[in-house]
């Protein structure tokens, strides 16, 4: 095999290794970041909903010592399945452009009135229209702390720039795509030789593997995502949970591509070494 012959056939492996890269990153991308259901699946992973859950009780409690209910008495007015439902909800309505309507006030008010006629009953408390009042003001402020918990401005506004660029996304996953089979075709074309096509192949392949790989493990490692300053112990577990995900999405993706290229170099080798037999006994 001539110099220049074999220059070019690694050059060709060299490029199809780049776009092959380039196109499983963009998959990656695809599969998270523009998934609604990746979304969601990291915040009942991060256990989001118990910790919204918990700070939309624990403010209105707080609202609920102000007009002199006991905290304990507040402790079960919100209930779990519909601080859930609506999180879900927000998360899909920002993917699919859907407004949001919070669902389940009504049961709130009704639990916080039960609540507060509970306790007044067992204090001996007569609820007049005064008390009726205040307790129709807890009901409007527990209302209004049970959606600026649920609907975060930012997170709509980050699904809504991330979906301004899903079209053009999946425009350029195509012409990647198409590009990486022309080269790669190429590729296989310049030698009749299986074991070679196939060690080619495992060529390009574990390439792109290692290049997934490498970065996404240093990052993972190294802390950086540890370290980002969120106050809020609900969104930061979320948010760590969600970019760890996303990062690996890209080593599992290379680990696999690893594999698949090891596999075929060790199958080329059974191959290459058939032929040698094959020649040596003709």
């Amino acid at each position: 095999m001539n110099k220049s012959k074999k220059f070019a056939r690694w050059l060709l492996a060299f490029i199809s290794s780049l776009l092959l890269f380039s196109l499983l990153a963009l998959t990656c991308v695809k599969t998270t970041l523009f998934n609604q259901e990746f979304m969601v699946d990291q915040i009942h992973q991060a256990d989001y909903v118990t910790r919204v859950h918990e700070d939309v009780t624990q403010r209105i409690q707080d609202y609920g010592r102000g007009s002199n209910i006991p905290a304990d008495e507040l402790a079960d007015v919100v209930p779990r399945e519909v601080v859930e439902e609506n999180i879900d909800n927000y998360i899909r309505g920002i993917y699919t452009g859907v407004p949001f309507n919070v669902v389940g006030q009504d049961e709130l008010a009704e639990n916080i009135q039960t609540a507060v006629e509970r306790y007044a009953a067992q204090q001996g408390i007569e609820i007049d229209e005064a008390t009726q009042t205040n307790i129709d003001q807890l009901n409007e402020t527990a209302a209004g702390a049970f959606e600026s918990y649920i609907a975060i401005p930012y997170l709509l506004e980050y699904g809504q720039k991330v979906m301004a660029y899903n079209q053009t996304l999946t425009l350029l996953m195509i012409i990647v795509g198409v590009a990486f089979l022309l080269v790669f075709v190429g590729l296989m074309i310049t030698t009749r030789w299986m074991h070679r096509r196939l060690r080619f192949s495992g060529a390009v392949i574990g390439g792109a593997g290692l290049m997934l790989t490498v970065l996404p493990l240093y990052v993972y490692f190294s802390g950086v995502i540890d370290r980002l300053g969120i106050m809020s112990e609900g969104m930061y577990h979320f948010i760590t949970n969600y970019l760890k995900a996303f990062d690996l999405t890209f080593v599992k993706a290379g680990v696999i591509s690893l594999v698949i290229a090891i596999i075929l170099v060790l199958v080329s080798e059974v191959l290459r070494r058939k032929n040698v037999s094959r020649v040596k006994g003709d």
